[in-house]
């Protein structure tokens, strides 16, 4: 029976590594000359149904970006990760974050504070998307408003609803009513303020599932990281729905908030990218601390190579013994009190 059960999870990902090969792949095509004023090109792959080309490595604009009291280091980040290739990047109403606290009102928004120190002189070479965690029309209307301001631009390229929840929590028939957040998003995107309309989620696939087969959004943020199949797998239950209605899919959560390097490190960075990397994803999208972090996840995404079947099986059998400690985001152990690092 194990041996049949193994059979099939290997013959599920061939599937799945196939589908990530039809999607295209534009190489890295090497950093060209300064001359050209040309900046360098990480691979890339389509988002999706919306004609748009983004980089397979993005920024989520959280760690050191939304702490407060850091504007200086996180405007080089920014600017760093454009500069390396970078053409996506996503942020939130919500983010926000005092040390190791996100409570306080006053905390909203510093991440898209902190990007809008740096968009108005480089919004053409970004594709921005950011969120709101209201289910109402009227408080998503305020968090537009207030989202803009903050990134100083008139336009949002993407704009999700934030943190779809399980077990239950989730009221579905809200985000479509007549004063929901739906309504919200498509006058947002009639009038032209939004360009594309998207959900995010890292607890439960079961909501989102229902929510991209009841309504066509253009993408889906979900947290994938080889940890996934060992509990509510958003791989199995939610990622082959947003392919077969071609949406533009982002990973997240790849390194779970750096406890990928816990208990002598389960796997590497190299391992964690490359197997998500190996899913029909679009892009991940991974916080960072330091330039370091960020020069280091640039070279895996230059150096991509997708994994076979079995090397992605091997890779889930390493993180295993850990499942509960990768996979806190999905209830099953408590969430880390330092939420620095590589933590998208």
């Amino acid at each position: 029976m194990n041996n049949q059960i193994h059979e099939n999870r290997r013959e599920f990902l061939r599937k799945l590594i196939a589908s990530t090969s039809m999607m295209g792949l534009v190489p890295y095509l090497g950093t060209l000359s300064s001359c050209t004023g040309t900046r360098p090109q990480l691979p890339q792959r389509p988002f999706g149904r919306t004609g748009e080309m983004v980089g397979i490595y993005s920024l989520g604009a959280q760690a050191t970006v939304e702490q407060v009291g850091m504007k200086d280091q996180a405007v080089e980040i920014i600017n760093r990760c454009i500069d390396m290739g970078i053409n996506y990047i996503d942020t939130s109403a919500w983010y926000g974050m005092d040390g190791t606290s996100s409570e306080g009102d006053h905390l909203r928004g510093t991440s898209e504070r902190h990007l809008g120190e740096v968009l108005p002189q480089r919004r053409d070479e970004v594709f921005l998307a950011t969120k709101t965690h209201d289910r109402s029309y009227d408080g998503a209307m305020r968090h537009l408003e207030s989202s803009l301001k903050n990134l100083q631009t008139d336009l949002i390229d993407l704009w999700q609803i934030h943190n779809i929840k399980g077990g239950g929590a989730e009221d579905i028939d809200r985000i479509f009513a007549d004063d929901g957040v739906l309504k919200a998003m498509e006058k947002a995107r009639d009038e032209g303020m939004v360009r594309f309309l998207g959900i995010t989620g890292h607890a439960d696939p079961a909501p989102m599932k229902e929510l991209v087969e009841r309504y066509p959004f253009d993408t889906c943020l979900m947290a994938l990281n080889a940890a996934d199949k060992h509990y509510n797998s958003f791989i199995e239950k939610l990622l082959p729905v947003c392919v077969d209605k071609n949406m533009g899919v982002i990973g997240m959560k790849i390194p779970a908030r750096d406890r990928i390097f816990d208990h002598g490190g389960i796997i590497t960075m190299k391992e964690a990218m490359t197997y998500t990397l190996s899913l029909p994803v679009s892009t991940i999208i991974i916080g960072i601390d330091k330039i370091a972090e960020l020069e280091e996840n640039i070279n895996i995404a230059k150096e991509f190579k997708a994994l076979t079947e079995d090397e992605m099986l091997a890779i889930e059998e390493k993180v295993k013994p850990h499942k509960d400690h990768l996979l806190f985001f999905k209830g099953l152990s408590d969430w880390p009190e330092e939420w620095s690092g590589n933590n998208v």
